[in-house]
């Protein structure tokens, strides 16, 4: 499958495609949008294309293509989303991963790891994430580490007993 990892700046993906855990290709798993937003895909490869198509569209609601089998992370200036088989965008608000490697990404995002650094981690964990790792930094709402998000709200006061 793949593993794409959000870590609060930057989104991440590997660049292996297989099939029945056996090594099948290398491709380009991020994408940019017409819009300019960026989206990662993991999932069946037959279905990003579906799914992009339909995001270039504007995204009608009632034109939504029939997947099955699609994770994806979109991030942009209307902030950073995940979406999976329904379609639906629901907002992010700190590191998220999918694929078959998520776990192992999110290991090392834990431990103080970049998106980049998570995707190679992943890579030497899960036979299903390999190759090139692509990534890019898109501007978003959002962009800020997830350790400057945490340490914000921390430090606000509680407005109910403040």
């Amino acid at each position: 499958m793949t593993t794409i990892v959000w870590d609060g700046t930057t989104l991440a993906t590997d660049s292996l495609i297989s099939v029945n855990g056996s090594t099948y290709n290398h491709a380009q798993k991020l994408f940019q949008l017409d819009s300019g937003e960026w989206v990662a895909f993991a999932g069946e490869q037959q279905e990003w294309w579906e799914v992009m198509e339909w995001l270039n569209a504007g995204a009608p609601r009632n034109d939504k293509p029939h997947v099955t089998r699609v994770e994806m992370i979109i991030a942009g200036p209307d902030g950073v989303f995940e979406m999976f088989n329904k379609l639906v965008r629901i907002p992010v608000s700190g590191p998220v991963a999918y694929g078959t490697g998520w776990k192992w990404a999110l290991a090392a995002i834990d431990h103080g790891k970049s998106a980049i650094e998570a995707v190679e981690y992943a890579k030497t964990r899960d036979h299903d994430t390999g190759g090139e790792v692509q990534s890019v930094t898109p501007a978003t709402r959002a962009g800020m580490p997830f350790e400057t998000m945490m340490r914000d709200v921390e430090t606000e006061p509680d407005p109910v007993t403040a």
